[in-house]
């Protein structure tokens, strides 16, 4: 294992405010991860939490990429510079310290512990492995179990596919021409989420929901959504996701939404001052982190359904002795379970950092109520085709 160039240590750093004034401001804490003015790193790409508050980054310098860890302290290499990344994809990150990632360079799929990389899938296995060759892997979802869910992209038709590695064998999930396979997620028990458009589902887009051995099957669909961007799993099969909709006044709308089975909270939408929202992470406990704009052109990232009190941080915010000028948040990988959560930021000096932020659990915010079914009417109002979508939307 190469060896970085220099000791990175990184003091702790940590800055606590609330988020934004109000009578229910949730008061949030921001630990320094990495940051360009106090490293030799020059850049940072992904970023992924493990349940231990850990959090794991692609790192650039001198023209090289690596990935490290760290929680505020000590700067680690996983894969440090040196080891021949050069097109990084994504990485997901366990409690056991295993860092998940794809180099499309090669392609190839792999894992390491900060002293061995493990190759899961590469150019000389994958035609044995999976059945074709591929060109592309999308980022992966590592678990606590060191299962990991990746799709990839065959050479020869441009077809995606889902598969999941666990106990070293690979097992495809989905796969075209069946399926028009588009964003996953991975949970503790190896099931399998994830949104496509497909024969079996009644009007040919669905949340599908791949449960530890069996096969896909489409999630109860009383709404009728159309296109969705997500989903996110938590290990209790509840699903978050993005939509757009209309609603009983027949206003066109985009919404945030939890699935639980067949029952459908909303948890906000953009008939009050949010303007848009991005995909958004759950964790077990059921919290939610997602990036959002408003009506006022504010752009940041959010925990929940009130702009204000649940507003953690907005390009333009001073933060860290700099303005914030872009953030950065992985929905797939981002969120922990101890309701922690990771970014990238920006800064007009010229500067970027990786943070942490912790909520006081006491703020954590409660999952609304199921919005009745017979308030909403869903429909797909992205009129696009498979076609015109089934190119990479990897994350």
């Amino acid at each position: 294992m190469l060896a970085t160039k220099s000791a990175r240590l990184l003091i702790a750093t940590s800055l606590s405010f609330a988020a934004l004034s109000g009578a229910r401001a949730q008061a949030f804490t921001f630990t320094e991860i990495a940051n360009t003015k106090t490293s030799d790193f020059t850049g940072f790409q992904a970023t992924a939490i493990n349940d231990l508050g850990e959090v794991a980054f692609t790192a650039e310098a001198a023209g090289q990429l690596g990935i490290f860890q760290g929680d505020g302290g000590a700067i680690a290499p996983v894969v440090p510079f040196g080891a021949g990344l050069v097109d990084i994809e994504g990485i997901d990150f366990n409690s056991d310290g295993t860092v998940a990632f794809s180099d499309n360079s090669t392609p190839g799929l792999f894992t390491s512990d900060g002293n061995i990389i493990t190759p899961i899938v590469t150019p000389a296995t994958a035609l044995g492995q999976l059945g074709f060759l591929p060109d592309a892997f999308s980022a992966p979802d590592i678990n606590e179990a060191g299962s990991v869910a990746f799709q990839a992209s065959d050479f020869g038709t441009g077809d995606l596919s889902l598969h999941l590695f666990e106990g070293n064998a690979i097992t495809t999930i989905a796969k075209s021409p069946g399926f028009d396979i588009f964003r996953f997620s991975l949970n503790n028990n190896n099931d399998v989420a994830f949104f496509a458009i497909a024969a079996v589902a009644d009007d040919g887009d669905a949340i599908f929901l791949r449960e530890s051995a069996g096969a896909p099957v489409p999630l109860p669909d009383p709404l009728g959504f159309g296109t969705i961007e997500g989903p996110t799993l938590n290990d209790g099969k509840a699903v978050a996701f993005d939509t757009l909709f209309l609603n009983d006044e027949a206003e066109s709308l985009q919404g945030i939404f939890i699935q639980d089975d067949a029952d459908i909270s909303l948890i906000v939408d953009t008939s009050g001052d949010f303007s848009t929202f991005t995909r958004p992470a759950i964790n077990n406990a059921g919290a939610l982190v997602f990036g959002a704009g408003l009506d006022n052109g504010d752009i940041g990232l959010f925990a929940g359904a009130d702009p204000v009190s649940d507003r953690v941080i907005a390009i333009g915010d001073d933060f860290f002795g700099s303005t914030v000028t872009a953030l950065s948040f992985t929905q797939q990988t981002g969120l922990n379970n101890l309701g922690q959560f990771t970014f990238n930021a920006n800064f007009a000096d010229g500067s970027a950092g990786v943070y942490r932020a912790d909520f006081e659990q006491d703020d954590a915010q409660a999952v609304p109520e199921p919005t009745s079914v017979l308030t909403l009417l869903a429909v797909g109002l992205m009129g696009l085709t498979s076609q015109q979508r089934r190119r990479r939307e990897y994350s």
